[in-house]
């Protein structure tokens, strides 16, 4: 099979061009996506500044299915804006290293095999751990040991509930979609 200027020369099809306005496209609604899940809905934990929400199954979805990069900013930028809407600006900073990390974690985990349901899964938990151990080290810095510790375990639960609703998420769609593993980078 050889392709010259874009004009195939054998019946399978040509796959989309890496552009990078396709990658910024993809990076705007996946942050998007992770501000909404990341405000809605947010479940306070008692005895910290600190929230419950479904952001992570998006940072999760978007590392498995459009790769570490893609994660990386989406994950930030998402959860950072939805920080700084939210009310709680002073942990943007934070939210953007700590889920930007954890996406590309789970990115450059399954990148090789994007399909395997065992990555897919280990990614999940190192991401999770990544997630926690962000938010332990971060919140030292604002809250203090005492508050910090009593978040780990909310938090731990939070991204594994994240890593569990994101695996199944990515495995619909890129069977509904298998030419969205051109859009990974």
């Amino acid at each position: 099979m050889i392709y010259t200027d874009r004009v195939k020369t054998d019946d399978r099809p040509i796959p989309p061009p890496r552009s990078g306005a396709l990658r910024i496209a993809a990076v705007a609604v996946l942050a998007a996506a992770t501000a909404v899940l990341t405000l809605l809905p947010k479940i306070p934990i008692p005895g910290t500044q600190g929230y419950v929400h479904l952001g992570d199954a998006a940072v999760v979805f978007a590392g498995l299915v459009f790769g570490p990069f893609t994660a990386l900013l989406a994950g930030g930028l998402g959860t950072a804006a939805a920080d700084l809407v939210g009310g709680y600006a002073q942990w943007a900073p934070i939210s953007f290293v700590v889920h930007g990390l954890q996406g590309l974690v789970v990115g450059l985990l399954v990148r090789r095999h994007p399909g395997s349901i065992l990555l897919a899964v280990a990614a999940g938990v190192l991401g999770t751990l990544v997630m926690a151990a962000g938010y332990f080290l971060g919140g030292l810095a604002i809250e203090g040991l005492g508050r910090t510790l009593s978040a780990v375990p909310w938090n731990l639960v939070q991204a594994a509930a994240g890593a569990v609703l994101g695996i199944p998420l990515s495995i619909a769609v890129r069977a509904a979609y298998p030419p969205v593993r051109n859009l990974s980078w």
